[in-house]
């Protein structure tokens, strides 16, 4: 049997080492020995993408940050202070009825409609959030971050509120009463 085997084996060999010249698989069997005739090739490719002007303007002209500017370059400022100008587009109302409520919290875009690129305010006390209104204007100074310490994460960046310039909170004589 072994030797029936080995018999086979190199029959198969030397069958297949006569059947082969060559042991270049990417070689053709008759290759031209001239270039073909003919024009040169041409390819089409489509126009390079310009992203540095696709990207949203950094600032405003009077020098504050824009949302969509902000959230485009978010890697360069996160951990640092900033002042951005938009329209607060939301803020956060607790339910009457709830018996826990998410800390207070709004968000700013650069028009009063919103859109898809939106900046998380968080660490806003009730004086402030009271005193917002949705669709005004205001330049917020806070810490860029990815998370507060009042547990609020975003991987795109959020606000951490310092102030408000221009807001003007009431007093605790003019505070209302519930």
């Amino acid at each position: 049997m072994k030797r029936e085997h080995l018999l086979l084996t190199s029959l198969l060999l030397a069958v297949t080492a006569a059947g082969c010249q060559s042991n270049n698989p990417f070689e053709s069997p008759t290759a031209p020995d001239a270039a073909p005739a003919g024009p040169p090739a041409r390819v089409d490719l489509p126009p390079s993408v310009q992203l540095e002007g696709s990207m949203p303007p950094e600032t405003h002209t009077d020098g504050k940050m824009r949302i969509d500017g902000l959230l485009a370059r978010r890697e360069k400022y996160f951990g640092q202070t900033i002042l951005v100008r938009g329209y607060l587009v939301e803020k956060y109302e607790c339910p009457k009825e709830a018996t826990r409520c998410v800390r207070n919290h709004g968000y700013l875009a650069d028009t009063p409609a919103g859109g898809d690129k939106k900046l998380l305010i968080v660490n806003m006390t009730d004086d402030v959030r009271d005193a917002l209104k949705v669709g005004e204007p205001y330049e917020v100074k806070g810490t860029f971050a990815r998370r507060s310490d009042e547990g609020f994460v975003s991987s795109t960046g959020l606000l951490i509120y310092d102030s408000i310039e221009g807001l003007e909170l009431p007093t605790k004589a003019n505070a209302r009463r519930p």
